[in-house]
């Protein structure tokens, strides 16, 4: 009986060895893609803040060169 126990006590230990491993293989894992989506999320935001400042300057440009009107017109009938 008391060698049956030792062995159970064995076999416990064992798997609690190899889920331990896998679950920190899976863990590795999910960091590598976690990394990997961080950088493409921050290259992602990089783009879009250049897009919007080239889209400002653009609309910004634009309005300089349209010829300014101040003076409000109306059609009045007479």
């Amino acid at each position: 009986m008391k060698t049956a126990f030792l062995i159970l006590i064995g076999i416990v230990f064992v798997c609690t060895i190899v889920f331990a491993i896998v679950i920190w293989r899976q863990t590795v894992k999910f960091e590598k893609k976690a990394r990997i989506a961080k950088k493409q999320k921050e290259e992602y935001l990089l783009k879009l803040e250049e897009e919007q400042r080239l889209n400002q300057e653009t609309l910004a440009v634009s309005q300089d060169e349209q010829p300014q009107d101040n003076s409000i017109t109306e059609d009045r009938p007479d």
